[in-house]
């Protein structure tokens, strides 16, 4: 028998027995209180938690308007039902405008029952909706697997906290902290226990700190700790409780596990007066305290000549990204079938100023590093979608995307804005994610990928045979290509890894995704493909990469005949 707290306003103790009545005819337990005044309301929605609330409209002692007026102040959205003499049909047409559920005449009280149920589930999809609206809004600001703030928050903390010390001319000091021998946790234990040593870290940094400072997760193991009021010597002495505190084993799947760490400090006024020169310098003495082994240094300028040059890289990717430095060059992907090309992979390219025009494995690495690799993602969607725009051709445009990105739970909703403020068909994107990126924490990975496949992005796991995913999460993964590493497609041209080919070729038909070469150099390595039963292909001999205007030229040729090669 299901069980209902209903609050009650009704002046006729007659008229409260029948509505009662009804309920209880139809199997519910109700827990009734019944109030006829304004304060008596007020008292009732303090002291109790109601499912319902039940109101006659025509009442002495206040109007139904004003009882669904107090209702809607103290209790937020109660559901609330107006159970009345006859009235006119506006009158309860205006009652529903205000904000009750319905509107039941007293001598129809066999409606009541179907109009709380209806209410009440309304009510739980209002509040879902509220409680998923609020974690979206949190996880924009929160790191998911450690609760802490993540690096939009620091950020945004640090810069206020720089505003602050600079009118009360107090010190602020920022830590950058990087645990040692991480991958060795993951590598031999698995994530789910890096992800439980992450947890407990987390936990212990706050217990290691005061209330007023922010500890943050960059992404990673990488942690923050922003120190109002504390210059160079009190952000030692942190450092050094931090380190303290971490000494300690971790209890982790029944084991005892040891972590350390490295931490670096840099402080205001005395190392920066910005955001961004503390987190380079905060990072810079940290990379000197892993490479010394010393637990913690304060940044020393020209301590670590590599170090600045690390940094400096990380100063000229920011000024890059800002002065449209980047570009994209595309590599068409060629139906093996009909020999047309029917996609494009976007390759970001950097033109440094001293450096001339760098490719991407000079400076994805750092870039991943230090949370930039998510505005270059992002840049890289926006400029493949304004290069290559959905109405002028039939092609997708495929951008690599990160782990880092893939992991933060705001990246779908930043590409579902790029794809509305470009008023782009999301068919027209794909997403390419690795295998190992994939792994690193595949239950994030999962939810990031199904919002993204849910908005009709295309995914392709890129890079497919050199990971280590297995058939289970394979299965569960809303990807529709799967991409042969270029390793196994140069050891065709040799005469070797023909069986495993084959094996992908099929294992991918079989989950009904299709196949796509990567890295064909020759016609030979094409027609054996071909027999294969490989569906499309990529590689310098294919199509070198080009800037947009010239591999438009190259789809605009091979859409009036085949492709020759093929």
């Amino acid at each position: 028998m299901p069980r209902l707290s209903l609050l009650l306003i009704e002046e006729s103790e007659i008229d409260a027995q029948h509505v009662l009545r009804a309920l209880a005819d139809v199997g519910y337990d109700v827990q009734a209180t019944r109030v006829d005044s304004p304060e008596a309301l007020v008292v009732e929605l303090a002291r109790g938690k109601w499912d319902v609330a039940i109101a006659d409209y025509t009442l002495r002692a206040m109007s139904g308007e004003r009882a669904l007026a107090i209702v809607r102040e103290r209790a937020g959205d109660l559901p609330f039902l107006f159970v009345s003499s006859t009235v006119g049909e506006d009158v309860a047409v205006e009652a529903m405008r205000i904000g009750a559920q319905d509107y039941i005449m007293k001598d129809s009280l066999d409606r009541l029952a179907p109009a709380i149920e209806r209410a009440l589930r309304e009510a739980e999809v209002r509040r879902e909706r509220r409680r998923h609206s609020e974690r979206v809004a949190y996880l924009a600001y929160h790191d998911e697997l450690t609760d802490l703030p993540n690096r939009t928050l620091l950020n945004d903390r640090l810069h206020q906290g720089i505003l602050a010390a600079k009118r009360d001319g107090r010190a602020l000091s920022l830590l950058a902290l990087d645990l040692d021998g991480f991958k060795e946790i993951n590598d031999s234990l698995g994530h789910h226990a890096g992800d439980r040593v992450l947890q407990l870290v987390a936990a212990r940094l706050r217990t290691s700190l005061r209330e007023s400072d922010t500890v943050a997760r960059l992404g990673g193991d990488e942690f923050a700790v922003l120190l109002p009021g504390s210059d160079a010597v009190g952000a030692e002495l942190a450092a050094g409780k931090i380190l303290q505190d971490l000494q300690a084993p971790m209890l982790v799947e029944g084991r005892p596990l040891f972590v350390s760490a490295s931490v670096g400090i840099a402080s205001f006024p005395e190392h920066g007066t910005g955001e961004q020169e503390l987190l380079q310098k905060s990072d810079i003495a940290m990379y000197v305290a892993k490479n010394d082994r010393c637990g913690f240094s304060a940044y020393a300028a020209g301590r670590d000549g590599r170090a600045e040059q690390h940094m400096a890289l990380v100063s000229a990717m920011w000024h890059g990204i800002e002065h449209n430095q980047f570009s994209l060059d595309y590599q068409p992907i060629v139906d093996l079938r009909s020999g047309t090309i029917t996609a494009l992979e976007a390759l970001i390219r950097w033109a440094h100023p001293q450096h001339g025009r760098l490719p991407p494995d000079q400076f994805i690495q750092i870039a991943e590093h230090t949370g930039l690799i998510t505005p270059l993602t992002i840049f890289a969607i926006e400029r493949a979608l304004s290069e290559w725009p959905c109405g002028s051709h039939p092609l997708t445009v495929a951008v690599n995307l990160s782990p880092r990105s893939l992991h933060d739970g705001s990246f779908p909703g930043q590409v579902r804005e790029l794809l509305t403020a470009q008023g782009a068909n999301p068919s027209c994107l794909a997403l390419e994610i690795t295998e190992n990126v994939i792994m690193s924490d595949p239950d994030r990975s999962l939810r990031s990928l199904c919002e993204l496949h849910e908005m009709g992005i295309k995914l392709v796991m890129d890079d497919f045979g050199t990971g280590y995913s297995s058939l289970a999460y394979l299965r569960r993964m809303p990807v529709s290509q799967l991409k042969i590493d270029r390793s196994f497609i140069e050891g065709l041209n040799e005469g070797e890894d023909e069986a495993l080919v084959r094996s992908i070729i099929d294992l991918a038909h079989n989950l009904k995704l299709e196949v796509v070469a990567e890295g064909v150099e020759s016609a030979a390595v094409c027609e054996r493909l071909k027999a294969l039963g490989c569906d499309l292909a990529q590689g310098h001999f294919i199509s070198e990469p080009g800037p947009a205007a010239q591999v438009a030229t190259r789809v605009m040729r091979r859409d009036r005949s085949r492709f020759e090669a093929v």
